[in-house]
């Protein structure tokens, strides 16, 4: 008896998708592809069998974060006819493969409620101009600030009333003199590289920070002691003053130039140099750095939040995203296209002039920050015919500053930046519609007078040099200014020079202030909301005080111990302020920060804040 028993089967199922991320069903479909093979034989035919094969199930469990996804496996019914006979004869055999395809369930959780938070995805960020730096010690500027804040934690930090909370900060006290500060460390605090945090690398840090440039930190050298930073043990420290400073938790809390904490052996580096690791103990990690294109941050899994509920920079801080792309796109258009076909999720500080196409889109939420900002043109205490090498402004110079200032049409300026909807002029320097708003000095705020200001500059001893004004080419929220500034200032007889420099380009040459006699810039209201965050004196990064008037009322103003102490105070800085002329103020103006309605709960209230808030796809 010879016996022949022939299988055959392909099989292709298509469109079998996974979809447990967008927490819906799938049901297969499959195609059947029956080979038939026909065999000619001699067999004995005797008795038919029928053998099935058992039918293999299979459940596959794959955990991911916050949810199982359970697969019931396609499975396959083998049956073969077998033929046997007695007798000689030519039987054709039909040997057939059935494919049976279950309906197969994707089980995945239900899908969180509208509002509700929700793990997983990529958001991208379009940053605001080119990033030359994201060492947020060494360097000042918001592009590299708003990165920072994300990987980056400080002793403390503010919370949605913009006041002082504890971040990394368990518990602290002052003594009974006023002039010892002592923190414990919160429990759980964890580096990106896995080491834990401790007080020694809150000193290192903190010593770091102390000899930089930034305005409160020049403060705190003259109130901290020779030892401003003691280590008690592992989780323990002190910071140590000489006189009563009411600026000690202000200035571990604030988010520009704060004392950002990093290991030890990282924050050994010079403040003058930036650091060339990026770990921090925040809930996103740094993954990489292409210069010119993006900078990628994921999730740090090890982070452990805070019990208490989240408000802004403090409390329960969850990263929801998976990863978060800083990318960089030149143009303005482009930035507002990709937004709108959904290139990219978020355009921080988006240029004025789209702020209607914007608001129109259904698809896009446009949040404002206030009290916001005001733009500003710094002058340097270096060169002719605004300063000098000696750092001490003499008559001269003074007049030439005032000639600058009498001469800007300040709703010229704002006119040129965009949509009257988004700024208002404002003489108050500690901003409009806040509790240091005052109108002392208002009289040499927008004057628009070019004619006095021609006489200024003829008293002075300005002979013709050109003078550079750095203006970014790649900046919609300081571009425009400067276009207009620059004819302003060639009205009254300047020469003025101004480089086509993107934003990088300008901030890696603030060092060499021998290059720039001025620059376009802004400050922002949670940098700059009193004189101890923005003091009276030169507003160019790193630069030595020329106001030895307005340094006086900055420490007196840091020591007094009441509110209404510190308003007598404002009304004389500011003053001071307009008749030295540190800097020609400009107009009081709202950012915005359009994303697409798919990123949920994101508020703006200083620095965008990416934790806490997700992403519902559709």
């Amino acid at each position: 008896m010879r016996r022949s028993v022939v299988g055959v089967m392909v099989v292709a199922v298509l469109g079998l998708i996974l979809a447990a991320c967008a927490g819906e069903s799938v049901v297969p479909t499959a195609q059947v592809i029956e080979v038939e093979k026909i065999i000619t034989v001699e067999v004995p035919v005797e008795r038919e069998v029928v053998r099935e094969v058992p039918v293999e199930r299979e459940v596959v469990r794959e955990v991911e974060v916050e949810r199982i996804v359970e697969v019931e496996k396609i499975v396959t019914v083998e049956v073969v006819t077998e033929v046997e006979v007695v007798t000689e004869k030519i039987v054709t055999v039909e040997v057939e493969k059935v494919v049976q395809v279950e309906k197969v369930l994707i089980a995945t959780p239900t899908p969180p409620p509208t509002g509700q938070p929700r793990f997983g995805g990529t958001l991208r960020v379009v940053s605001q101009a080119s990033i030359a730096s994201i060492d947020p010690v060494n360097t000042p500027f918001y592009v590299t600030i708003a990165v920072a804040e994300q990987m980056y934690e400080a002793p403390f930090g503010w919370d949605a009333a913009l006041t002082d909370q504890p971040r990394m900060v368990d518990s602290w006290s002052l003594s009974p003199d006023r002039l010892t500060y002592t923190f414990s460390l919160r429990d759980g605090l964890t580096f990106h590289n896995g080491k834990t945090v401790t007080a020694a690398d809150i000193q290192q840090s903190l010593d770091r920070w102390l000899g930089g440039a930034s305005s409160m930190a020049i403060l705190w050298r003259e109130f901290v002691t020779e030892e401003p930073v003691t280590v008690l043990d592992d989780k323990t420290f002190t910071i140590n003053v000489h006189s009563p400073f009411t600026a000690v938790l202000r200035a571990l809390a604030r988010p520009h130039w704060a004392p950002f904490i990093m290991p030890a052996g990282i924050a050994s580096t010079p403040v003058s140099e930036v650091v060339s690791e990026h770990v921090g103990s925040g809930p996103y990690k740094f993954n990489k750095w292409e210069q010119g294109h993006q900078i990628v941050l994921d999730r740090f899994a090890e982070y452990n939040p805070r019990s208490e509920p989240a408000s802004h920079m403090v409390g329960e801080s969850i990263a929801y995203i998976d990863r978060i792309i800083f990318l960089e796109i030149p143009d303005e258009e482009t930035k507002i296209a990709g937004l709108q076909t959904g290139e990219w999720d978020v355009v921080d500080g988006a240029a004025f002039d789209f702020f209607k196409r914007l608001t129109a889109d259904p698809e896009i939420t446009v949040p404002l920050y206030k009290p916001g900002h005001r733009s500003a043109m710094n002058i340097s205490p270096n060169n002719e015919p605004f300063g000098n090498e000696s750092l001490i402004m003499t008559e001269s110079n003074l007049l030439a500053r005032q000639a600058v200032q009498a001469t800007i049409d300040i709703n010229a300026v704002m006119l040129a930046l965009g949509d009257t909807d988004l700024w208002i002029l404002c003489p108050a320097l500690y901003y409009c519609g806040t509790p240091l708003e005052t109108f002392a000095g208002e009289e040499k705020y927008n004057q628009a007078n070019p004619t006095l200001g021609r006489q200024l500059l003829e008293q002075s001893d300005y002979a013709g040099e050109t003078v550079t004004l750095f203006n970014p080419t790649d900046y919609g929220t300081i571009t425009p200014t400067g276009v207009v500034l620059k004819q302003q200032m060639e009205e009254i007889g300047l020469d003025v020079n101004m480089p086509a420099l993107d934003w990088a380009t300008i901030v890696s040459n603030f060092g060499d202030t021998e290059q720039y006699h001025m620059f376009t810039d802004w400050f922002v209201h949670w940098c700059c909301e009193s004189p101890i965050s923005w003091p009276p004196r030169n507003g160019v990064p790193g630069r030595h005080p020329i106001n030895e008037e307005g340094i006086e009322l900055l420490s007196q103003f840091a020591s007094a111990e009441t509110f209404a102490d510190k308003l007598e105070l404002i009304d004389l800085i500011q003053v001071n302020m307009y008749e030295e002329v540190t800097t020609i103020f400009l107009g009081q103006w709202f950012s915005m920060y359009p994303h697409t309605s798919e990123l949920k709960n994101f508020k703006v209230l200083s620095v965008p804040m990416y934790f806490n808030t997700w992403l519902e796809r559709r």
